[in-house]
Formats: C-alpha cells, structure tokens, sequence
C-alpha cells in the first residue's frame, strides 16, 4: 500500500493515500498541522516542498503558476492547497512556508 509523509516541524506523519484529496484536506483530517489560511492558493503559507513522488502529483495548477516563481517550481515547491496525489505511488512532501 502506497504511503504519504509528511514533514513538519512537529516531525515526520506516515498516512496511507488518499487520491484526489489536496494535501491541506488530507493533512487536516489526519490532525497534522499544516499552516494554511485561503485554501485557494493565495497566500502561499501551505508551500510545500516536493520530495519525492512528484511523478504521482497533479500538474501544476494556475494558481501556482502565479504565486510561485518560476525557479521556486523548478526546485520542486508546490502549494499544499493545490497538490493532490493522483496516482498510487509513495510520496513525501515537507512544509516549507516563507
């Protein structure tokens, strides 16, 4: 069974996949504190760094197009309100707000 971990300063979270939850739900129902306010993709406190995985993600979002810069997403930076698993696959992502 694929697995999804999550880094955060409280520590490391192993969850079972869920497809087609955005990392902000997923983390929120499993109680695991993942700063986020607008959920819309806005105000970039869910940044998140990408892992490993990112082959099991969703494409990248308009939304993060416009709030992330260009060499942000290069390095592997997603929106945690954006981010769905897609396909099975273990995937590792970390909080990694400004």
């Amino acid at each position: 069974m694929s697995q999804l971990t999550l880094v955060t300063r409280d520590g490391r979270h192993v969850l079972p996949v869920e497809l087609n939850q955005t990392v902000v739900a997923l983390a929120k129902k499993n109680k695991v504190v993942w700063g986020h306010a607008c959920q819309r993709g806005v105000c970039a406190q869910c940044r998140t760094l990408v892992v490993e995985g990112a082959e099991y993600l969703n494409e990248v979002t308009n939304e993060e197009k416009l709030r992330l810069r260009k060499a942000e997403r290069a390095e592997g930076y997603r929106l945690g309100c954006q981010i769905q698993i897609v396909r099975e696959g273990d995937v590792q992502l970390a909080h990694r707000p400004y």
